[in-house]
């Protein structure tokens, strides 16, 4: 079986969280024999893939970047994100328990981590690849967590905060997990914005969105021709020479917003919901473990 995990222009926390996380609960599980593909976190239910393929799906999403799979018997569903993505698929809603990034509390102490930082704000990737927020947080006085570092880094910096205060998804939900307060902040990218409220829906977690704006004048500029993909495409392109012609300016207005942001009380789906949650993939993760032992035992 082959993992599979999206990767884009860098390395990013969440989508990179498979390759941390599956080897330490799965240890010498995956190969690279494509006739069988497990999907684990990420919004990575494509209509793609080839159709002879048999899909394991781990608590993976659908998020509208692909039409909806057609599912058949070459699917096979141990849970999924959220309500959102059972409906989208037609499956039973009990198959959703939650985002499967949620058993990094099987690996990680957060606990024993010192806490270092008051408020710590981590941006999407491509608001870090495009953005000044590195800036912008040091003008606020506010710790920045970079998507692109390593996994543990990252878990690492999450669990040395109080609070934490994100544009990724799997900031929120990484420190969900981990128990550390967060504010979500509403992405920059519309395209980004509906699979928050599916990992959410599973845990009947209501999000208090904040917008804070654009950090620089890439992405205002962006933003204001995200509908021109040719445009968009030269914006990006050349964003580092823009920040360089403008001093790697950062909005005034921005760095005041996530200040008054980073004052608010953060968010935590219940304790409860939580344990549920985790103690259920947990079970899925036997059976998924059991499964797969039987057939490889009768192919012996």
């Amino acid at each position: 079986m082959k993992m599979f995990a999206y990767r884009g222009k860098h390395e990013n926390f969440g989508d990179e969280l498979n390759h941390w996380l599956w080897e330490r609960l799965l240890p010498g599980f995956f190969d690279d024999d494509e006739s069988q593909l497990f999907l684990g976190i990420g919004s990575i239910l494509y209509d793609n893939f080839d159709p002879n393929m048999q899909k394991i799906v781990f608590g993976s999403g659908y998020g509208g970047y692909t039409n909806p799979p057609k599912v058949d018997r070459n699917w096979t569903f141990y849970f999924v994100r959220g309500k959102k993505t059972a409906e989208v698929l037609g499956i039973d809603p009990s198959y959703a328990i939650g985002d499967s990034g949620i058993l990094t509390r099987s690996c990680w102490d957060a606990k024993s981590i010192e806490k270092r930082y008051p408020v710590s704000f981590m941006p999407h990737y491509e608001s870090a690849m495009y953005g000044s927020w590195d800036k912008a947080c040091e003008l606020a006085g506010i710790h920045y967590i970079d998507p692109r570092w390593s996994v543990e880094k990252v878990l690492t910096e999450i669990s040395a905060s109080h609070k934490v205060v994100s544009e990724a998804m799997h900031g929120c939900i990484i420190s969900d997990a981990l128990r550390v307060p967060w504010r979500a902040i509403r992405p920059i990218a519309p395209g980004n914005r509906a699979k928050w409220y599916d990992w959410a829906s599973a845990l009947d977690l209501e999000i208090d969105f904040d917008a804070i704006g654009p950090s620089n004048l890439v992405e205002a500029g962006a933003s204001l021709v995200r509908k021109n993909t040719y445009l968009l495409k030269n914006i990006t392109f050349r964003h580092r020479r823009i920040r360089q012609l403008t001093g790697n300016y950062v909005f005034g207005s921005t760095v005041k917003t996530l200040q008054r942001v980073a004052q608010k009380p953060g968010q935590l789906s219940s304790d409860e919901s939580m344990v549920n949650a985790h103690n259920r993939m947990l079970l899925e993760l036997d059976r998924l473990k059991q499964d797969f032992s039987k057939k490889t035992a009768s192919v012996l």
